[in-house]
């Protein structure tokens, strides 16, 4: 994982230099960043259960009026078992939409984006996995001990950020993610709260 994180920083810096000695011209419409995510402990599995690592993400504008984008884009998270509970070090991915304020004369552009994420976690079967005072049915091929149950955690995701603009095309990010998570396997919601940290390029 280090040498994919290095190897994604080196790879963005050299983004940013080949942007920064380009003339830009044109206005640009891709714009790709990469981040820290920092997955917030507020007491549930998926919390307790994983370390929030690196991240990429990916825009394309597909309208602008004035001082308003829309944008379409994707996130990828990965996130790292503590192998407390989880035992996988799974994808969080989270296509969206966002609304993007360009307001003048101001290296500030916050936005609004509103999204789908899903991620899949493994986890093994143990006694009182479900109630500590179940035991085992050794006659349920479904619940063996030892075995291995992947479920998806999936639900609608909203993030609020801002971007500062460092020049025309490079610019660092900040931002909060919300993801109400739901399982077919388990009951009730699961309230995942990201912190995103990084930088980025229009291309």
């Amino acid at each position: 994982m280090k040498n994919l994180a290095f190897g994604l920083l080196l790879f963005v810096c050299n983004l940013l230099m080949a942007q920064e000695n380009k003339d830009v011209k044109k206005e640009t419409k891709f714009q790709v960043g990469v981040h820290y995510t920092g997955n917030l402990r507020n007491g549930n599995n998926v919390s307790d259960g994983y370390n929030g690592i690196l991240g990429i993400s990916g825009s394309y504008t597909w309208y602008q009026k004035g001082n308003i984008a829309f944008l379409g884009g994707i996130n990828m998270d990965y996130l790292e078992s503590r192998e407390l509970f989880y035992t996988n070090n799974p994808i969080l991915w989270n296509p969206n939409l966002g609304i993007e304020l360009l307001l003048p004369k101001s290296q500030f552009k916050p936005y609004l984006s509103v999204g789908y994420a899903f991620f899949n976690a493994k986890f093994k079967v143990m006694p009182g996995l479900f109630n500590p005072n179940d035991s085992l049915n050794p006659f349920d091929p479904i619940v063996i001990d030892g075995s291995e149950i992947t479920t998806t955690y999936k639900g609608i995701s909203l993030q609020p950020g801002f971007k500062y603009m460092l020049s025309k095309c490079v610019f660092l990010e900040g931002s909060f993610q919300y993801f109400p998570a739901k399982s077919n396997d388990f009951d009730g919601i699961v309230n995942v709260h990201l912190v995103k940290i990084g930088v980025g390029v229009k291309l």
